[in-house]
């Protein structure tokens, strides 16, 4: 759309968020459940089901059950909330509704993982982006973004997979580059790797199209790129 391309094009005048010293190393991979995902952890999960809209200048992400505003975000991040929440839905699907029974051992355990790293990056990342929507000009979040480069390349969280993508891809820099850059990342070429349902543009990233035929191709792609660049898996 129109619109939501003006929003990254002219990302050259956005400072970056400034945060505190104790802050600024951010928790890449150090969030990751490695022990598994307990019951607990699933359970807060599923607690929150989260969905984005624009309020005025900026962006408001709602849990759906309470109708609250649980943080809000700057509009240039407008589609990548709009990506990291259809990735939180499809979790939420696949864990709530028993989904998981379909795969194999190895695909449900990263499901869980991936889920509960998700909902610990929100956590980690909703106040900043709160304070990023009133800076002036709105700021921007590096551990969000560093997170959302991973979902474009490996479409998956595990550090040990992404050891393994970059042991793969030596020429590319996992973490480089502008993720606000439509030049940089086109997710066109996401969608191309991952499937349009895992991706999730096609369908405007409206949950509510999760089922039928759209909830079969997610269970299909997420069975496929969650045994990519796994320790087990011959490629």
């Amino acid at each position: 759309m129109a619109g939501e391309q003006s929003l990254v094009e002219s990302s050259s005048h956005w400072a970056p968020l400034e945060v505190d010293a104790d802050e600024s190393d951010f928790p890449i991979g150090s969030l990751f459940p490695f022990r598994g995902a307990s019951t607990l952890d699933i359970q807060s999960f599923l607690q929150l089901n989260l969905v984005a809209k624009i309020s005025g200048d900026h962006v408001e992400i709602s849990d759906i059950l309470t109708s609250t505003v649980v943080t809000t975000a700057p509009m240039h991040y407008w589609e990548l909330i709009c990506r990291f929440l259809w990735r939180r839905g499809i979790y939420h699907k696949l864990l709530n509704d028993n989904i998981l029974d379909s795969f194999s051992d190895h695909v449900a355990d990263s499901v869980r993982c991936n889920a509960v790293y998700l909902n610990s990056v929100f956590h980690w990342i909703r106040q900043r982006l709160s304070t990023a929507t009133y800076s002036t000009p709105p700021g921007r979040v590096e551990f969000f973004e560093s997170y959302m480069h991973e979902e474009f390349y490996v479409g998956r969280h595990e550090p040990s997979a992404l050891i393994i993508w970059q042991k793969k891809n030596p020429t590319t820099d996992l973490w480089a580059g502008d993720i606000l850059s439509k030049e940089q990342f086109d997710w066109q070429d996401a969608q191309e790797r991952f499937g349009e349902a895992w991706e999730g543009e096609r369908f405007r990233w409206d949950i509510s199209t999760l089922n039928g035929d759209t909830l079969k191709s997610v269970v299909k792609d997420c069975e496929t790129i969650l045994t990519r660049f796994t320790i087990t898996h011959t490629q």
